[in-house]
């Protein structure tokens, strides 16, 4: 199939890898791209082109049945069939390698994100993985488990969820060679006026500029996890550190507090997250209550609505796989409407709950192995040159890789630790506000 005539060509970057650049003037608010719909993949479209068995492949979840799509077209490339397939061209012509956390060793992943709420990310999503890939082989077994690992490496660094489609996910030849910049605000959609999928632009771009999306609003990390980069520090204002909040099991309350918090729709594990910026007030009533010891048992539910009353149930927008491009990135995060609730116990829970944060903020930096200098040095390495042969393939030596890998996690290390210190001191600052208060009203 023939893509109609573009305004941008390929190119290769050295941190970011392959993207297009402007070969002529674009205006900002312009509808680039313009992929007839006839020309992605969707879940529908790969049931329907696939040659394997329609009953067991729709059995399948979402995911899995355009990664078994994609490994099945990738497999027939070598074969005579392989003109069977109508999208043979396009897979053909997608990297062999994204430098996702699904390709590192166990052991990269282990040490470049010991410390960092990443690493229970990454290993969760290469559980998940070979989970599918088992899944997929049972039904499958002609398809081999290599080929699959690499059709889920690019579902995650490649596919689109196009809203004005339903919030259908696809793969849209092209416009999944755009890169990602924080806080670029033009993002990929299928156009419903001339039903093509298209970006407008958020800015003008002159020929020779790179043109960029938004993949949504992503840390570094999960920017490192899914796709292989992360930002050089201070360069994405999406950055956070995601804090998980519980209840303790060996609370004497605690089956009475997980009754009363899923009674307001709230989850017994919730994330919240730090940010350079602040941190959401909902994290401190949610502390309040985990926290409190109430003398009478049957007050746990009366706690529970004071500290979050009116306030919506969590809204999440994430999931294990659901981390397509466009999406936007977030957790399991309050959503207030009307009154915010409160932090239980007055001034004395304020200070409280700030108390548990210092020393939760204190506690998640130390877990890092590296000093500090050591990780700020190792982020502002430079990052590798590939050789032509391999850039546009986006294959590498192990050399290569390892380094990429190395730099990329440094920054997101850094980046943690820069928000962790923040609210360690903003936190304390405000326990010594909070207590000389205190003082001052006795």
């Amino acid at each position: 199939m023939r893509l109609p005539k573009q305004k941008m060509k390929l190119e290769y970057f050295k941190e970011e890898g392959r993207g297009l650049v402007a070969t002529e003037p674009i205006k900002r608010g312009e509808k680039v791209l313009e992929i007839p719909r006839d020309a992605i993949i969707t879940v529908e479209v790969a049931l329907k082109e696939s040659l394997l068995e329609k009953k067991k492949l729709s059995e399948l979840q979402e995911w899995s049945i355009l990664a078994t799509f994609l490994a099945e077209t990738a497999q027939s490339l070598s074969q005579e069939n392989s003109s069977k397939y109508r999208f043979a061209t396009y897979v053909k012509a997608l990297p062999r390698s994204t430098g996702s956390v699904l390709e590192w060793p166990e052991s990269d992943v282990r040490t470049l994100l010991a410390g960092s709420p990443s690493l229970f990310s990454a290993l969760e999503r290469r559980a998940s993985v070979a989970a599918a890939i088992t899944e997929i082989r049972a039904n499958f077994p002609e398809l081999n488990e290599k080929t699959l690992q690499w059709a889920f490496d690019i579902l995650f660094s490649r596919l689109i969820r196009l809203e004005s489609l339903g919030g259908n996910l696809a793969l849209v030849p092209w416009a999944d060679m755009l890169n990602h910049q924080p806080g670029c605000e033009a993002f990929i959609d299928l156009d419903r006026g001339s039903s093509k999928v298209c970006l407008t632009t958020d800015r003008s771009y002159e020929p020779g500029e790179q043109v960029w999306a938004s993949y949504g609003q992503r840390p570094s990390s999960e920017l490192l996890i899914s796709y292989g980069f992360a930002p050089a520090v201070g360069d994405n204002p999406d950055d956070e550190y995601a804090l998980n909040l519980q209840i303790d099991e060996e609370d004497p309350f605690a089956s009475a507090k997980v009754n009363a918090l899923a009674s307001q729709n709230i989850q017994a594990f919730e994330t919240f997250p730090l940010r350079l910026n602040g941190y959401p007030r909902q994290l401190l009533q949610y502390a309040s209550f985990a926290m409190c010891t109430p003398e009478d048992p049957s007050k746990v539910d009366e706690l529970c609505r004071a500290a979050f009353v009116d306030i919506q149930a969590p809204k999440s927008l994430r999931n294990g796989v659901d981390l397509a491009r466009g999406l936007l990135a977030s957790k399991n995060v309050f959503k207030s409407k009307g009154k915010r609730g409160a932090v239980l116990g007055g001034v004395q829970g304020e200070i409280a709950v700030r108390e548990m944060l210092a020393d939760v903020t204190r506690d998640a930096l130390d877990r890092y192995p590296n000093t500090v200098e050591k990780d700020k040095g190792l982020a502002l390495g430079r990052m590798p040159e590939m050789p032509e042969a391999s850039m546009w393939i986006g294959d590498a030596s192990t050399a290569i890789k390892s380094s990429m890998r190395s730099v990329c996690a440094a920054r997101v290390r850094v980046s943690e630790r820069r928000i962790l210190a923040k609210t360690d001191s903003e936190v304390r600052l405000q326990l010594r506000r909070l207590k000389s208060e205190q003082m001052n009203s006795k």
